[in-house]
């Protein structure tokens, strides 16, 4: 009997002693899967993205890519787009960069120029293939046969168009310059509405839009000065001049033309894809043409380059670069955001998808990538310093151009 209790009692010192241990394995457990996400290594990234739907498919895709492993853990931060490449700058001088930038794709050449991004050839040379991109777009990456970032998205600009109004007026689709001149005039109505709009604010924003238009002309972009370009600077004042387009274009960026547009003060607007998941959401019908002919047609390839900053984690930021190159993340995002994946196949497939931006893709097999522009960001300086003059001063056109040729000679 004695030795009965005895091994009942073992039997229970035994029991706990395993219970014990199981206790302290799970506090193991808890510990060390706490010591892993402690042990992530952060990343910063920089993006101007400010629309609801870019804000939206830049959430989803850090909060998907820290989901997907556990050595990084990403966050975003927003930085206007008028202050970004100053930002970076005096964050450079102030050691406060970011590990990775969402950068317009015009601002790559001179972002490498000053040594602020990382070379990430030998990184990327068993993760991407360039020939699976636009090769348009791709050019803005590279440098000197080096990479300095991949293609996020890619973007161009058309006429969108209030349906409703053309129909009540009987207007039919503009083929030419003088077709779109006389439905702008006879959509125009006084302290109304505008027939056409387009943004003009200074910088890359006013001079992306207005490029197509200056294409159109027929001139070759290597002879930036030649005389047929003149033809968009009297366009734009032909417009203004008949009061079918606002002086204040001066002021309105790519979204206030979208919200001028749904408010019905403008008939027709030029702008990209990024503006289709609101005008979705209005409800209102639109439509969408490619840019009326003058000699001939031309759009520019805008977009963001996903880019790792020298001297930070380039290690965590390619890991970030190669997520987002899976097939299914980048289209979802590009839906998600309102932009046109820099991948061909994946665009016709967009397109197929998203009638709507058909258009849009179309027109990216004969778009220009502005790095294509010698000394683009000259030139850019001196576009966005003719079309203030256009549309905010009163300088006839003849002088404009004097100043434009004068300043790029």
């Amino acid at each position: 009997m004695r030795k009965r209790n005895v091994c009942k009692l073992l039997l229970l010192f035994f029991m706990m002693g395993l219970i014990g241990c199981g206790g302290n394995g799970n506090e193991n457990q808890e510990t060390e899967e706490h010591g892993k996400r402690q042990k992530r290594e952060e990343l910063t990234l920089w993006s101007y993205y400010e629309t609801k739907a870019q804000q939206q498919g830049l959430d989803k895709l850090v909060r998907d890519f820290n989901e997907s492993q556990e050595n990084y853990q990403i966050s975003w931060e927003y930085v206007p787009m008028a202050d970004f490449v100053r930002n970076l700058s005096f964050s450079q001088s102030a050691d406060n960069l970011p590990d990775i930038v969402l950068a317009d794709n015009p601002d790559m050449g001179s972002l490498i120029n000053v040594h602020l991004l990382a070379d990430i050839t030998e990184e990327l040379e068993n993760l991407v293939n360039k020939d699976d991109y636009y090769e348009e777009v791709w050019k803005s990456v590279e440098n000197g046969g080096h990479y300095y970032g991949v293609p996020f998205c890619c973007n161009n600009t058309a006429i969108i168009y209030n349906k409703q109004m053309f129909r009540q007026k009987n207007l039919q689709i503009p083929e030419t310059w003088d077709e779109f001149k006389k439905i702008a005039a006879a959509l125009t109505e006084e302290g109304k509405c505008y027939g056409f709009a387009m943004s003009a604010v200074s910088g890359e924003q006013g001079v992306f839009q207005f490029m197509p238009w200056m294409l159109a002309t027929g001139a070759d972009l290597a002879q930036i000065t030649d005389s047929k370009f003149k033809e968009a600077f009297q366009l734009m004042d032909d417009l203004l001049t008949e009061e079918s387009m606002p002086n204040d274009c001066l002021n309105w960026s790519q979204n206030d033309l979208t919200t001028s547009f749904m408010a019905g003060e403008v008939a027709m607007i030029e702008n990209g894809p990024w503006s289709l998941v609101a005008l979705e959401e209005s409800g209102m019908e639109y439509g969408i043409f490619q840019f009326p002919r003058n000699d001939t047609v031309g759009v520019v390839l805008g977009g963001e380059n996903m880019a790792a900053i020298e001297g930070k984690n380039v290690k965590g930021a390619v890991s970030f670069i190669n997520y987002y190159n899976r097939k299914e993340v980048m289209e979802e995002i590009c839906r998600i955001t309102g932009n046109i994946p820099p991948k061909p196949e994946l665009a016709e497939h967009f397109g197929k998808e998203n009638p709507m931006y058909q258009v849009f893709v179309e027109q990216m097999e004969h778009g220009i990538c502005r790095k294509s522009v010698e000394d683009w960001k000259k030139v850019s300086n001196v576009i966005s310093d003719s079309l203030n003059k256009i549309f905010g001063s009163n300088e006839e056109i003849d002088e404009i151009w004097q100043s434009y040729v004068q300043q790029l000679e």
